[in-house]
């Protein structure tokens, strides 16, 4: 009987690529067919279900020599608790401050931006008064009447018909 590596896997309650990577790994005997695909045989899954049943041995007492189970001590643990408690109280304070730093720099660069922006159109308007006080005296110059002193006195031109006729 010759299985394929995702009958092996849920025959034995693992992933396929585990069970791929422990062929690789560990130089378990089986074949390929010829799409290049593991088949298995009886052998190759007893060693699969030995390597499970060790690796779950070991990882149980790794487990427990590594990590052993905390001590429950109530006192100890508020104490640790309320250490931790007040070092993120002293890292959000902190975090609060510098935020608010930033803020006040933000508006402070945008009010220098916008007092800069201010000042160049102020200019600009003083300009555009400039040009218009300019404008308006050269039409009130143009709209004056001339008074009679000023203008050389020119001789009357008389009617045609009165020149003609000595009248």
């Amino acid at each position: 009987m010759e299985l394929k590596t995702h009958e092996v896997a849920k025959e034995l309650g693992m992933a396929p690529r585990t069970i791929r990577k422990w062929v690789q790994k560990y130089n378990i005997p089986c074949t390929k067919n010829d799409y290049g695909h593991y088949v298995y045989d009886a052998e190759a899954i007893s060693l699969l279900e030995t390597l499970k049943t060790n690796s779950e041995v070991a990882a149980a007492y790794d487990y427990d020599t590594v990590n052993p189970p905390p001590q429950k001590n109530p006192e100890k643990d508020i104490t640790i608790v309320q250490q931790k408690m007040d070092t993120l109280l002293e890292r959000v304070t902190r975090t609060e401050q510098l935020v608010q730093q930033k803020a006040d720099d933000v508006v402070s660069y945008q009010l220098l931006q916008q007092r800069k922006e201010i000042e160049e159109l102020t200019k600009k308007v003083e300009k555009m008064e400039g040009i218009i006080d300019q404008l308006h005296e050269k039409q009130t110059k143009k709209l004056d009447p001339p008074l009679i002193f000023d203008q050389p006195s020119q001789p009357k031109r008389r009617n045609v018909f009165r020149s003609i006729f000595g009248l």
